[in-house]
């Protein structure tokens, strides 16, 4: 059976795919729907699995303990490593919830599904599809999902994932980088050094 760390190595490699992919498809719809969507499935299974799982999953890695931090130590203190995990985690939260929001369901249908109804209630012309209310949704003829304060926490949080991102992979690869090389999947190194023949 797949050991613990090997399950959390998994799982960190599914969301970073998932994660760059809706970040680099962000102009592009319904692919960075469906992505944000995947990220956030990923995340509702990750609680779960905090909640229900080993201690090696908690929550509480998350949450930085200051213990012990000297100014001498202070750069390879843990908690250095979770402020870096907290910042992630919460930017992730912020973008998966405002886009899941801001989406109303749409990449599901249903979103154009309850115009249509709430058009046919009040007599109003029902003829466009579900594909042309998305199109006008997209071009922000409605006013609401392109712009406003609940797409500028979307894009702010998105945007502050990346460095966030990029100063734990460099934390990692610095000061932990038997930890780094294992979570990106890179082999151990098993070649034994053969110990020098003795003097003749």
């Amino acid at each position: 059976m797949m050991n613990v760390m090997n399950r959390v190595r998994l799982y960190h490699a599914l969301l970073a795919i998932l994660a760059i992919a809706a970040y680099l498809t962000g102009d592009i719809f319904p692919a960075h729907a469906w992505l944000g969507y995947g990220v956030a499935a990923v995340i509702v299974l990750r609680l779960l699995w905090a909640i229900g799982g080993e201690r090696q999953v908690g929550l509480m890695r998350f949450y930085p303990k200051f213990d012990g931090l000297k100014l001498k130590v202070a750069i390879t203190h843990p908690a250095i490593s979770r402020v870096l995990m907290l910042g992630i985690a919460l930017s992730l939260l912020t973008v998966s919830a405002t886009g899941i929001i801001m989406d109303e369901g749409r990449v599901f249908g249903l979103k154009a599904a309850g115009i249509e109804r709430q058009a046919g209630a009040s007599g109003a012309d029902t003829s466009r599809t579900g594909r042309e209310h998305s199109e006008d949704d997209e071009d922000g003829e409605d006013g609401e999902d392109d712009e406003g304060p609940l797409s500028e926490i979307h894009e702010l949080a998105g945007n502050l994932l990346l460095p966030f991102v990029g100063l734990h992979i460099a934390y990692l690869l610095a000061f932990k980088r038997p930890l780094a090389k294992f979570m990106l999947f890179v082999p151990r190194n098993t070649r034994k050094v053969m110990p020098a023949p003795p003097p003749a």
